[in-house]
C-alpha cells in the first residue's frame, strides 16, 4: 500500500491530482485501485486477489455511507443554529485559530449496505 502523502512526495504532484489520477485509474481505464483506512494498514493499492478486491470496496462504501450520513445532516440542519453559533463566538476569517485541537469521545459502528 502506498499513502496518499508518499504518492505526493514521489510524484510532485499536488493532493488533488494525485487524487484525480487514482480515480482517473478506475474510472476511466477500469483499473480497480483499492484503499484502506485501516490505522494500521492504510493506503491505496491494487488488489491482487478477490479478498483483496472486497477489502477496497467495503471501505469505499463506508466512506461513502459516512458522507450520505453527513450530506442528511446538513439538509436538515437549521441554518439559525450555524448563524447563532457564529454570532456567540464571532467567527470572522481574521479571528478563527489557526490550530484548533478538538477531543471526541466516539463509538464508531458500521453498517453492512446487504
Amino acid at each position: 500500500m502506498v499513502t496518499r502523502v508518499e504518492l505526493v512526495k514521489l510524484s510532485g504532484l499536488s493532493e488533488r491530482d494525485v487524487y484525480q489520477i487514482l480515480n482517473d485509474l478506475t474510472m476511466k481505464y477500469d483499473i480497480p485501485i483499492g484503499s484502506s483506512r485501516d490505522n494500521q494498514n492504510y493506503g491505496y493499492y491494487i488488489p491482487m486477489s478477490e479478498a483483496e478486491k472486497n477489502d477496497g470496496i467495503r471501505s469505499l462504501e463506508e466512506q461513502g455511507n459516512t458522507m450520505l450520513k453527513r450530506a442528511e445532516k446538513v439538509r436538515n440542519a437549521d441554518i439559525e443554529t450555524a448563524l447563532a453559533y457564529k454570532e456567540k463566538y464571532k467567527l470572522t476569517p481574521a479571528n478563527i485559530p489557526v490550530q484548533t485541537t478538538l477531543q471526541f469521545n466516539y463509538e464508531r459502528s458500521v453498517t453492512s449496505l446487504n
